[in-house]
């Protein structure tokens, strides 16, 4: 089976947010010559002007595309990364981007915005902010995929978020409060709780090996997939890019923001599951997180 990337946001030079039709047809075709079989565009937080125009491009595309089309590797829906996320828990994204249940014209703008697109998607928020659960039942109620992420929430909220519907977590372990041994916070939860699945950047640079490790003996089968969170930097070699109206410098397969943070990744999913190899992870059960795991997620069988 061919990849399926729960988590993209571009690669090449082309961005989701900004591509048009023919810089969508060349990504998708340079994805399937790199073992992807499909994939969610991913959008990050942005004014929502601008998510009106992303999606208008972006729309017509996915509603023209259909796996055997032979034209590169299939969008199946998009996976929203935001922007109901914690301002304390940002990562490299803009909290100035970010909404929660107070900004009612715009939740109801978003939402308003997310019906028209075709296909399975999937959602990364917070629980904690304000509104964050009335929000969270919107999307279980349209079938999302809820994961949780960019979240500062301690374990109890966790908890809840899981007895309401979420059921996934986003890039485990980044943009999360880290694990206290009295707060066992996100990272405790996603590693105790059998019936959550999380998602892994497996680049060398997001997570130390022996953490990775930590997670795949922990979780059990079927409940860890990878992920890229690839940029559109990845696939461009090392270098200084403009990508969201920063300087994103990419050096040995790490592309970073300006302050030196992590700015999503430069690697696509094969790197990933080579990297899991390269740990000692069976290269079947490898190629599973990247394949099988993520269709059964997506599809509700997980």
């Amino acid at each position: 089976m061919s990849f399926l990337d729960l988590h993209i946001h571009g690669a090449f030079g082309v961005d989701f947010l900004s591509a048009r039709s023919a810089d969508l047809e060349r990504l998708a075709l340079l994805l399937g010559e790199r073992g992807y079989g499909s994939f969610l565009p991913t959008l990050l937080p942005v004014d929502l002007d601008d998510l009106e125009a992303a999606l208008e491009r972006l729309v017509p595309w996915l509603a023209a595309r259909a796996p055997g089309d032979g034209r590169g590797a299939v969008p199946l829906g998009v996976h929203f990364e935001g922007p109901f996320l914690s301002p304390l828990r940002t990562g490299a994204l803009s909290p100035e981007r970010f909404l929660d249940g107070k900004s009612d014209r715009q939740v109801a703008r978003f939402l308003a915005l997310i019906d028209t697109v075709p296909g399975s998607h999937m959602v990364t928020l917070a629980p904690e902010i304000p509104g964050g659960f009335e929000i969270l039942a919107e999307f279980v109620l349209r079938g999302f995929l809820v994961s949780l992420g960019h979240t500062d929430a301690p374990f109890a909220t966790l908890e809840a978020a899981l007895a309401a519907g979420a059921r996934h977590m986003t890039h485990f372990c980044n943009a999360m409060r880290p694990l206290h041994h009295r707060e066992p916070g996100p990272i405790g939860f996603g590693l105790l709780q059998d019936g959550v699945s999380v998602d892994v950047i497996a680049d060398g640079h997001h997570l130390h090996a022996a953490m990775l490790r930590l997670i795949l003996r922990a979780k059990p089968r079927g409940r860890v997939a990878l992920i890229s969170d690839a940029t559109p930097v990845a696939g461009l070699g090392d270098g200084d890019y403009s990508v969201w109206g920063q300087t994103i410098s990419v050096r040995g397969g790490a592309a970073r923001n300006v302050r030196g943070g992590l700015a999503g990744a430069a690697a696509l999913l094969q790197q990933g599951v080579d990297h899991l190899v390269s740990l000692g992870f069976p290269r079947e059960d490898a190629l599973a997180c990247a394949t099988t795991v993520p269709h059964a997620l997506l599809n509700g069988r997980s």
